[in-house]
């Protein structure tokens, strides 16, 4: 039975991934979040489970993640800090995405595990090389504006991986995530703009949509990362890689909403209200296309995408409409 470490476990893809597991068998795991991002309600279901444990810890506690790592064959780091706006301070997303991933290192050095370090698409900021590849230039903008903090925090954890994995010989594994959702998204914009369309669409709400919409994006359903990142888990080739993980199929903001209002049959007219991008990111220019290159996940790890976006936004539709049934009493 292998022993697992999953910061940041109470977000979406860390309470998906110890389903997963969980529904595998063959692991303890171990799951820490200081839940001001992530939710308990999301592992609530495994609290209980002989297999599982779980604890209110920072990744900034060291002296706390020494003893929980004792003995941990993987450690998958997902806690982060995410994007920010133009309003909110950048020094939480750097100091804290920085400091906290310099913390697990440490402590896969100290006990041996293997890494997985889950980074952002948000890296590869506005190159133009699409699709992006992992050994594709990054692009990114002015340091004066503070929605670049979080890519650069990434790319600062790239390298220090990288760091830990050539001097200390640390088995890391770098995953660039794409955006991806489940019903158990933030519905806030951290996590992306398909959970809160469906939930601006079912309540009957403005849709709120920055710029003009024709920017496209690739969204994944969690069940595809967390497929892929135990690929990884499990995979001695996959270490001291790079690898993109998500789907590749390419869709705009604008068409997106069409297509949630369409499949939630609400009978109710679409409402969109479109924000400037200045208005909310100021100077900060939006990437206009992401689309990753998956041909390395591919040839790596066996990877391909199992659930298409039409299916992925079917099912989060119904277990949404389900919770928001189930919290008016309907």
């Amino acid at each position: 039975m292998k022993k697992i470490l999953v910061t940041g476990v109470a977000g979406m893809v860390g309470s998906h991934l110890v389903d997963e597991l969980l529904e595998q068998g063959g692991y303890e795991i171990i799951g820490i979040d200081n839940l001001c991002f992530g939710r308990k309600d999301n592992i609530i279901h495994n609290i209980g489970n002989p297999f599982f444990k779980f604890y209110n810890v920072d990744v900034l506690d060291m002296e706390t993640l020494k003893i929980l790592g004792k003995d941990v064959d993987i450690i998958v780091h997902l806690a982060a800090v995410k994007k920010i706006s133009e309003k909110e301070s950048a020094l939480p997303t750097l100091q804290i995405n920085n400091k906290g991933t310099e913390n697990v290192l440490e402590l896969a050095r100290m006990w041996g595990s293997k890494l997985i370090f889950s980074s952002t698409s948000d890296v590869y900021g506005m190159s133009l090389d699409i699709p992006f590849k992992e050994d594709g230039d990054l692009l990114i903008g002015p340091s004066m504006i503070k929605r670049w903090s979080y890519a650069v925090s990434k790319i600062f954890d790239e390298q220090l991986a990288y760091g830990y994995f050539r001097t200390y010989g640390v088995p890391v594994v770098i995953l660039r995530y794409f955006g991806g959702f489940s019903p158990r998204s933030s519905f806030t914009w951290s996590g992306g703009h398909i959970p809160i369309f469906i939930n601006a669409i079912l309540k009957d709400e403005e849709l709120v949509i920055h710029g003009d919409g024709t920017q496209t994006r690739s969204m994944a359903y969690v069940s595809d990362l967390v497929h892929g990142t135990v690929l990884a888990m499990e995979n001695d080739q996959a270490v001291g890689e790079i690898i993109n993980l998500g789907n590749d199929e390419e869709m705009s903001v604008i068409d997106t909403a069409y297509l949630i209002h369409s499949l939630a049959a609400t009978g109710r007219e679409l409402k969109v209200k479109f924000v400037p991008m200045e208005e909310v990111f100021g100077k900060y220019r939006d990437i206009t296309r992401r689309i990753p290159d998956l041909s390395k996940a591919r040839r790596l790890l066996g990877y391909s995408p199992r659930v298409n976006i039409r299916e992925a936004i079917s099912s989060t539709i119904a277990e949404v409409r389900n919770n928001l049934n189930a919290s008016t009493g309907k």
